[in-house]
């Protein structure tokens, strides 16, 4: 079991000394009460350092600028999403997450099967189930006249969505959060491979049923997919359960989070946006901007120089979007939350490996926003509580305590 998490040279001769930084990233971006100006004092380092703790304790490079990040993330011939200390090593079976860890030329095999169900005119067709789970969640705590957000509404209803859409039971939503959070921030590499094996066993399972009765459009246009005329394999299909199983619950709803703990301390945003609905999908590409959840990574495909700095076949890479998105040479006063400026962002990543459900996410975002604004005069936090948090792989509230009126 020691080899997904087997550590890397923790400073390889190979890297200058002057890019190490002997820094622990999830230290550093828990440090005081915004992870986002936490983060972004690496905006102060080069666009390229080595950080001898950058993901779970293991080296790697982090790149710190908006134009290095897209660079690697359209150079999948440099910047290899097929990297090993996944979840294939945790499950000892060649399970990729697919597409997410496939390079062209096969990356677009399997992009083909799924791209037609996650197109903005395809997604409109959840707008209805998508409000409805809203107004379902929202009924929980209305008449309270106040809610711990992220229990309460943030963590069940994008899962509900996802669970709705993969034909899973509402009823083992618990068992799924679980396994999710020990698989994305569990310190114990153990019980992240115990995680990881969990949700396989049941993904196995409910893969089976779909084959062998479909439940819905979606998942029948998985389990009959053909690659390249043939029929797609176990392990294929396998890898797009996973990733819509990890997609599914974590980062629509760690972004949700973000967005209205802003809302609910900027009154007269919130004022604003209550009185012109018309004005949340701009409103969405700022939040999107703004609170991008998620650190993403890659593996240097083969010897190269990257901006002067040498790289080696296997070096871990780290790409912190928020970095990205909140760099002071792209976007002016980053860390204001301007809903007017139209920012350019990559919250979903760019080029080939771009996130397959962006549209779905967004129209998810909006439909919330236009829910709590239409249904409470006035959001806030609670008095007398700090709201937590927690960095790492993704940035999210643990809690969210609410008042509504």
């Amino acid at each position: 079991m020691s080899a997904p998490f087997a550590t890397a040279e923790r400073i390889p001769a190979t890297v200058p000394p002057e890019l190490v930084r002997e820094v622990d990233f999830d230290v550093l971006t828990a440090r005081g009460d915004d992870p986002w100006r936490a983060v972004a004092q690496l905006h102060r380092e080069p666009p390229v350092v080595w950080m001898t703790e950058a993901n779970f304790g293991r080296p790697g490079w982090v790149l710190t600028r908006n134009d290095v990040i897209t660079e690697a993330f359209i150079d999948w011939e440099h910047f290899s999403s097929e990297r090993p200390g996944m979840i294939a090593d945790m499950l000892g079976e060649p399970v990729r997450l697919n597409p997410i860890e496939i390079d062209p030329p096969r990356h677009h095999h399997y992009r083909r099967v799924l791209n037609p169900f996650f197109t903005p005119k395809a997604v409109s067709h959840f707008d209805e189930p998508v409000r409805l789970c809203c107004r379902e969640l929202i009924a929980g705590f209305k008449d309270r006249g106040e809610c711990e957000f992220v229990d309460e509404f943030a963590v069940p209803f994008p899962s509900y969505v996802f669970l709705d859409l993969m034909g899973m039971p509402r009823d083992r939503l618990d068992d799924f959060i679980g396994w999710q959070d020990e698989l994305m921030r569990a310190p114990d590499p153990m019980k992240r491979v115990a995680a990881a094996r969990a949700i396989y066993a049941y993904l196995k399972q409910h893969m089976a049923a779909q084959q062998a009765n479909p439940t819905n459009d979606f998942l029948r246009g998985m389990v009959t997919a053909e690659i390249e005329g043939r029929p797609i394999d176990y392990y294929e299909l396998m890898g797009m359960f996973y990733v819509l199983y990890v997609g599914g619950l974590d980062t629509v709803y760690s972004t949700i989070g973000w967005i209205v703990h802003h809302i609910a301390t900027t009154p007269d945003l919130q004022a604003r946006l209550r009185a012109d609905l018309s004005l949340l999908p701009q409103a969405i590409e700022e939040f999107c901007r703004a609170f991008s959840v998620v650190v993403t990574h890659r593996q240097v495909a083969r010897d190269f120089v990257f901006h002067g700095v040498p790289m080696k076949k296997g070096d871990e890479v780290n790409l912190p979007i928020m970095l990205a998105n909140r760099d002071p040479a792209v976007h002016a006063n980053p860390h204001v939350v301007d809903i007017d400026r139209k920012p350019r962002h990559i919250a979903f990543g760019t080029g080939t490996h771009n996130c397959v459900g962006l549209h779905l996410a967004k129209r998810e975002m909006r439909i919330v926003l236009e829910e709590l604004l239409t249904t409470f005069a006035d959001i806030r936090i609670k008095p007398g509580v700090t709201p937590r948090y927690h960095t790492g792989r993704t940035f999210g509230f643990d809690d969210l305590p609410l008042i509504l009126d």
